[in-house]
């Protein structure tokens, strides 16, 4: 089969057509506002909308680079999800009270978003069907096990559920199915249509946005100083909500790093869906490190993604996240090997964007400079849809100045770990992925990876130590 055009992103060309209007103009000259949001993605859309909840009459600027959504929240897998699935690594990491906090708030983030929506008539597409966490080679069995024990502990038993490989595969069609489990607090949608009415409703309260608007410079004072190439935003407090593009900022250059992620989609093919059985909205993907994830779309595609792709060395946001026929090969014949029975059926899309990756996997929140104007969530590793909800509460309340349990809990206290410096990062990173890779796909051929592989794919964890590290010896 040929490769499919790389580059246009059919959740955009979608969410486009369907709201026609046009962009909002460049910000230019000097203009004041009580809060400033650098990031149209979801979380400063969210974050916005925030804001104009917990203080109506507080003025409210948002800037963009392009367009509200253009960037990883118009381009990901669509999938919904909280954090009952890594509820063994929250409680090893925070201890019970934090830990079940953190998952419920995760899981009411969907809530919330499924509330809106149906309060604002925002149609994504959403399917609240839960998600199927499955494995494909022997040796990724049994991850949902720590899951599901730490969530009979804490009273949140039967949120994962394995289920029998005859099941799965009944269930979706896909033969590399080897067991796997239902992930019930998920949900599916159009990912570029929630952003795109996340736009919507901001504008129709009355925060001002202004695309194509790059920032060129900030400010950390009182008040902080956004610059564009254009004008300036002066605020009481400025929210950054850049994503992957927080690894340009000097203080986070080493906390997250820019990794690609890359999806195909295929022609509509509904008929050929039902045949596979894959009819109950669920999202599937599978254990790996190097993560597959898809769902069916609503006119009856498959949108199937794996992450892993290009490192950005130095913070940079590349062209190869979001262009890169090679990713996009590999995505499509992982595609065909899931589901070799639609070897014939056309791929009319691929496109990819770039992930905030971070230690822990988990975002944070923090403050930037010496006057506590500047705030900034990021290092969302790749689910952020969900997350960014809750993540907005932190920041909306921090920029108002209001003080309870969402401005001061576990993710509030800056970066957990710091990545070697470059070019260590960056090469190792690549070295480490391509261990991660080969491991990976060793275990789905029934071979077990070299001796070299499986140390190296280790280090994917790998942070600098603590005692190295002075900006956290303040947090011991």
């Amino acid at each position: 089969m040929s490769r499919p055009p790389v580059g246009p992103v059919f959740w955009l060309e979608q969410a486009l057509a369907e709201e026609p209007g046009a962009a909002c103009p460049p910000l230019t000259g000097t203009v004041r506002a009580d809060v400033c949001i650098v990031g149209g993605g979801f979380l400063g859309l969210w974050t916005a909308l925030e804001i104009t909840e917990q203080a109506p009459d507080a003025s409210v600027v948002l800037l963009d680079a392009e367009g509200c959504g253009f960037g990883a929240s118009g381009r990901n897998g669509g999938w919904v999800t909280s954090w009952y699935d890594e509820l063994d690594a929250l409680l090893a990491r925070f201890g019970p009270e934090q830990a079940t906090w953190l998952a419920d708030q995760s899981s009411a983030a969907i809530d919330r978003l499924e509330a809106f929506c149906e309060q604002e008539e925002i149609d994504c597409h959403l399917r609240r069907s839960g998600s199927l966490w499955t494995a494909t080679a022997p040796a990724h069995l049994g991850v949902w096990d720590g899951p599901m024990r730490a969530a009979r502990t804490v009273g949140r038993e039967g949120v994962v559920q394995e289920l029998d490989v005859a099941e799965l595969r009944a269930r979706t069609g896909s033969p590399a199915i080897v067991g796997g489990a239902l992930v019930r607090d998920s949900a599916a949608i159009q990912p570029a249509l929630l952003a795109r009415g996340l736009r919507r409703v901001a504008l129709r309260r009355g925060v001002r946005i202004f695309e194509g608007s790059p920032m060129r410079a900030l400010g950390r004072g009182a008040p902080a100083v956004v610059t564009t190439s254009a004008g300036r935003v002066e605020a009481g407090r400025v929210v950054l909500a850049l994503g992957a593009w927080a690894a340009r900022l000097r203080e986070l250059r080493r906390a997250v790093v820019p990794v690609g992620s890359h999806i195909v989609l295929t022609e509509p093919i509904p008929e050929r869906i039902a045949e596979l059985g894959w009819t109950g909205g669920e999202l599937l993907g599978d254990t790996r490190l190097l993560v597959h994830y898809a769902q069916v779309t609503r006119d009856g595609r498959i949108a199937f993604g794996r992450g892993g792709g290009a490192i950005g060395p130095f913070g940079h946001v590349r062209p190869s996240h979001y262009v890169d026929p090679a990713t996009v090969d590999v995505v499509a014949a992982d595609f065909r090997r899931w589901f070799p029975q639609l070897a014939d059926v056309g791929l009319t899309h691929a496109w990819g964007g770039a992930v905030d990756r971070a230690p822990g996997h988990l975002p944070f929140a923090g403050t930037l400079g010496d006057h506590e104007t500047v705030h900034y969530a990021t290092g969302f590793s790749g689910n952020g849809v969900g997350p960014s909800a809750f993540l907005s509460r932190i920041l909306g309340r921090r920029a108002l100045g209001l003080r309870d349990a969402f401005t001061d809990n576990a993710l509030t206290h800056g970066p957990p770990g710091y990545l070697p410096p470059e070019p260590v990062r960056s090469l190792g990173g690549v070295v480490v992925r391509d261990a991660v890779r080969r491991a990976e796909g060793a275990e789905e051929r029934g071979e077990a990876p070299g001796r070299v592989t499986g140390a190296l794919r280790k280090l994917v964890w790998f942070t600098t130590p603590r005692a190295v590290e002075p900006r956290l010896w303040r947090r011991r």
